[in-house]
């Protein structure tokens, strides 16, 4: 385990650039999903998502998470509230690997401002198989869920 992240997949040799992912999901136990905007310089364009981004430089994986969360969603949860998930290689970057926190804290609908992204949505584990999800999000909640929802709260 790579910082009490599952790694599932091949891991990159060096790591060069981080991300912070954060999935999160309502008290149903649905998942929230980001739309990611529809553009050609935009990794996962047009495919579903989590909410994050990249770490910045002197930044700590789970103030990173925080900051892209809240940039992203409108949503300012605690620090505590970011469990370590899974790990896996950033296909767009060969030096990359993406950090997944579970959120602890349920999130409702009304709470998301969207700031960036061309939507979100929360999602059954059902209907997320049946959406064109980034093919690592998909492989994370294939191999961190159960047929009747996620490990989230």
């Amino acid at each position: 385990m790579i910082e009490g992240f599952r790694p599932i997949g091949l891991q990159p040799e060096t790591v060069r650039w981080r991300a912070a992912l954060v999935l999160a999901g309502d008290a149903a136990g649905r998942a929230l999903l980001q739309l990611r905007d529809d553009r050609p310089d935009v990794p996962g364009a047009g495919c579903w998502s989590f909410f994050g981004g990249a770490v910045e430089s002197g930044e700590g994986l789970v103030a990173a998470a925080r900051r892209e969360f809240a940039e992203e969603t409108g949503v300012t949860l605690p620090a505590d509230a970011f469990r370590p998930l899974a790990c896996c290689a950033a296909v767009s970057r060969g030096d990359g690997l993406l950090h997944v926190f579970a959120a602890t804290r349920p999130i409702e609908p009304a709470e998301i401002v969207l700031g960036e992204g061309a939507g979100f949505a929360f999602l059954t584990r059902a209907q997320c198989l049946d959406f064109p999800l980034v093919p690592q999000i998909r492989r994370i909640l294939l191999e961190t869920s159960t047929e009747t929802g996620w490990p989230l709260v």
